[in-house]
């Protein structure tokens, strides 16, 4: 019995280590009438590229993310957005290469901009000013309680909820379609305006990042919203990405990475 035992943990590691370095796209349509639609599949017209999560570390090497540069640059999104936590922590990369992270990053084209935000474990260490380099060495604009347009979509950017110093009162330009990137998907519940934004995209959560069927875990930041797509109210739906990396262990149970695209 011990033996069999032994064996179905082995092998259930190896299918979490598996999975980890597994990756999926999914595509949505959204339609923004009356009140808004999110819908799988694609359509013609601006594409927006989700990811999140990397969490570069001894387990995610710069190297890793070559899957991701791909993928994305043959989905070809006009947009690409980064929604927190680059990496795991800032003092295993005080002495190593940090510039090989910024020119992975400098490789994913998107014509109309690349924006980011940062997370929890960004701030690790003292890693934010840092972090907030290599970000913009790799051809992103962090959108740390900012607002930005472009074309008629606005983007905001609020700080993280655990490290950072957000501005909840952060407001989106006039446009035609808003977009707010936040790390925690539950600091929604600290916005006093929901319904200025159309769209509001985080991630943390790993969705668990080993989710046991009855029983996932949820962590501090993601108890109420962990993965997938949140309708808060009728005009305003929150997107989870699971991302791209892990914490701690190198191990992912039900929970596939993944790279989202919103079709406007």
């Amino acid at each position: 019995m011990v033996l069999i035992l032994g064996l179905l943990l082995v092998l259930f590691l190896f299918y979490c280590r598996y999975s980890t370095y597994q990756l999926i796209e999914k595509h949505f349509q959204i339609n923004k009438d009356e009140q808004l639609i999110i819908q799988t599949g694609e359509k013609t017209g601006l594409t927006i590229a989700q990811i999140s999560d990397s969490h570069f570390s001894p387990f995610y090497s710069p190297k890793r993310f070559d899957k991701i540069i791909n993928k994305l640059n043959q989905a070809k999104p006009d947009i690409v957005l980064f929604t927190g936590d680059l990496i795991e922590n800032y003092r295993y990369w005080q002495t190593r290469d940090c510039e090989a992270i910024s020119q992975q990053l400098a490789k994913i084209h998107a014509p109309k901009g690349k924006f980011a935000i940062l997370g929890n474990h960004d701030y690790r260490s003292n890693g934010r000013t840092a972090v907030s380099q290599i970000l913009a060495d790799g051809g992103f604009t962090l959108l740390n309680n900012q607002s930005t347009l472009v074309d008629q979509i606005s983007l905001t950017g609020i700080d993280d909820g655990q490290e950072g110093q957000p501005d909840y009162n952060t407001l989106p330009k006039k446009a035609d379609f808003s977009i707010l990137m936040i790390h925690e998907p539950d600091q929604v519940r600290h916005l006093p305006e929901l319904d200025q934004f159309d769209l509001i995209l985080s991630g943390h959560s790993h969705g668990g990042q080993i989710r046991f069927p009855l029983f996932p875990y949820k962590n501090f930041g993601s108890k109420l919203y962990d993965q997938g797509i949140y309708e808060l109210t009728s005009k305003t739906s929150l997107v989870v990405n699971t991302g791209l990396g892990t914490t701690g262990p190198p191990l992912r149970f039900r929970v596939t990475p993944e790279i989202l695209y919103f079709h406007l």
